[in-house]
């Protein structure tokens, strides 16, 4: 008699290329299955690596007097801070204030162009005490001493299109201020916001000349897409093949209904496949899709697009 994973494997349109984690789920709970679905991961796709190797590029370039720098821009939602996230997670900090303790350091942007708020930022995300009320003269001492205490070579900095709230005078004298951070550090930096952060890079030559744009594009119906969508599906611990990338109506509804954004693509598959557990379905089709109460980005902007509950 065999056991359980064997009759999943032996039975009629069940899942067989599953990874090894999403296999061990399909033993547990209708609960355990949709906590394991829920949660947050990093898929791997030809953007997001090519964003990936720059950033490698860049933790190991060597110091010169022009540091090179980089932007990452694209829609919301659409993956940036993911991969941001991705790369921080591959060089974690190691215990103790020594070399190379914490190479890579990831703070967000104020919510105006504030330098001393910005400073506080990278204060409070390194755990070095201070004053709000402490200059800038001081603060900028304490950041350039401890980076070099606990070996830093890479900062990032998220959400930077937040500066365009204050005027075009604050936001030039912002990224003033990143400029001589990056001259001083001898590091790069690396900004990522949505795409009218290229707006705040272009309050002068000198600034949009050093930060370097990457993009992070849409998603459009193509192999690259396809691909995508067989990395999410073996992630799912749903007994049945949904098979989603061979479905061509079933790939481009997503695709429409997600409007190329990566979080909602991964979000509509997600909510289907925990409406396909629920409703002992055990796999994706069409049927599941607009059953999951999904609402497109588009249609979330005014009351009158959204279904009455």
């Amino acid at each position: 008699m065999g056991n359980k994973k064997d009759d999943l494997k032996s039975a009629g349109n069940t899942v067989l290329r599953l990874i090894p984690k999403s296999m061990e789920y399909l033993e547990k709970t209708d609960e355990e299955r949709i906590d394991y679905i829920k949660r947050e991961r990093f898929i791997v796709y030809p953007g997001a690596q090519k964003v990936l190797n720059k950033l490698e590029e860049l933790l190991i370039e060597p110091k010169k007097s022009r540091m090179p720098c980089l932007l990452i821009v694209g829609d919301s939602n659409n993956g940036k801070t993911s991969v941001v996230k991705k790369f921080l997670k591959m060089h974690m900090p190691t215990d103790g204030i020594e070399t190379d303790a914490v190479p890579v350091i990831i703070v967000q942007a104020p919510p105006r162009p504030d330098v001393s708020m910005f400073y506080d930022s990278i204060l409070d995300e390194i755990l070095i005490p201070f004053k709000k009320s402490d200059s800038l003269s001081r603060k900028d001492a304490e950041i350039t001493y401890y980076f070099s205490k606990l070996g830093t070579k890479i900062l990032i900095v998220d959400e930077i299109h937040n500066i365009l709230s204050g005027s075009v005078a604050k936001q030039k004298e912002f990224m003033n201020g990143l400029k001589n951070l990056n001259n001083k550090l001898l590091m790069p930096i690396v900004l990522v916001g949505i795409k009218e952060a290229l707006n705040a890079t272009n309050t002068d030559f000198q600034i949009s000349s050093r930060f370097k744009p990457m993009y992070l594009k849409r998603w459009n119906f193509n192999k690259e897409y396809l691909t995508l969508l067989k990395s999410i599906e073996k992630i799912l611990p749903l007994k049945k093949e949904s098979n989603i990338a061979e479905n061509d109506k079933l790939a481009e509804n997503i695709l429409d209904m997600s409007e190329g954004l990566l979080g909602e693509i991964i979000e509509i598959i997600s909510l289907s496949a925990i409406y396909a557990i629920k409703s002992r379905k055990e796999k994706i089709t069409l049927d599941e899709v607009k059953s999951t109460g999904y609402i497109q980005p588009s249609l979330r902007r005014s009351i009158d697009d959204l279904e009455a509950v």
